[in-house]
């Protein structure tokens, strides 16, 4: 990732949003596990051809939605495709089995992100499997975002998604997983409920010392990162409207549940 920085001001954007990339896979890793993403996505041809005919069926549902533009069922049908078709435009390393965010996927995310906020508009009760499948578009979006503003909205929105589906099957993963966007939104004292929630879902003593150590490790870190983003504001006063390119863009794989 190019900074469009210079001296002082580019080192404090690459501690701030390097630290943040740090934490945001290592704490999802903690909480959820490691995973091969080579199981989840088919190989790239196969993958690209599968893109364009979820392009072609997004399209045909955008044409039902001009007829019926407050369709609950066509915006989440839409919402889901845009979401397969960004994971279908995602690039596997084969030697790590890594999915990285292209350009044309992270367009595909943008597109899911529209098709949910206009469903959650329309919806009366938002699917929480639908939520779920946004939680980590979102997440994956806030990754490949070009700059801090988009990755931090992102982040945001996941948390609301994750909310949903935390509030619909709570359960040790996904309360867990909410406490740490949450955090990472700085929405500590929603983290924080969250947290204790989780504690309350641990099977054994253990678990519950095990999972209250994680989360707090996560919460200081997005402590921290909270305090660089505050010394990164004092930075860039008075450097007029120029935006800060995203560091997360950088990042190879995708470690969102």
């Amino acid at each position: 990732m190019v900074f469009d920085t210079g001296g002082r001001r580019k080192r404090v954007v690459q501690v701030v949003y390097g630290f943040l990339a740090i934490i945001m896979g290592a704490s999802l890793l903690i909480v959820i596990g490691p995973f091969s993403i080579a199981d989840v996505f088919t190989a790239q041809d196969a993958a690209e051809s599968a893109a364009d005919s979820l392009d072609d069926q997004a399209e045909n549902i955008e044409r039902k939605l001009v007829r019926d533009p407050n369709s609950e069922t066509l915006l989440l049908a839409l919402t889901r495709t845009r979401i397969s078709a960004g994971n279908s435009r995602s690039e596997i390393d084969p030697a790590t089995g890594q999915a990285t965010v292209t350009p044309e996927a992270r367009q595909e995310y943008k597109l899911a992100s529209d098709a949910w906020d206009r469903y959650l508009r329309a919806a009366e009760e938002p699917s929480p499997a639908g939520a779920q499948l946004a939680a980590t578009a979102l997440f994956s979006l806030a990754q490949a975002a070009t700059t801090a503003a988009e990755s931090e909205a992102a982040i945001a929105d996941a948390a609301a998604a994750q909310r949903i589906v935390a509030e619909a099957r709570p359960n040790l993963g996904t309360v867990s997983t909410l406490a740490i966007y949450d955090y990472y939104a700085f929405r500590f004292s929603s983290g924080d409920r969250a947290a204790r929630q989780a504690e309350s879902f641990a099977t054994s003593r253990a678990q519950r010392r095990s999972v209250r150590n994680q989360l707090a490790q996560i919460r200081r870190e997005a402590k921290r990162f909270q305090r660089q983003q505050a010394l990164l504001a004092r930075v860039n006063r008075g450097q007029g409207k120029e935006q800060i390119q995203n560091p997360l863009g950088g990042l190879s794989g995708s470690t969102a549940p």
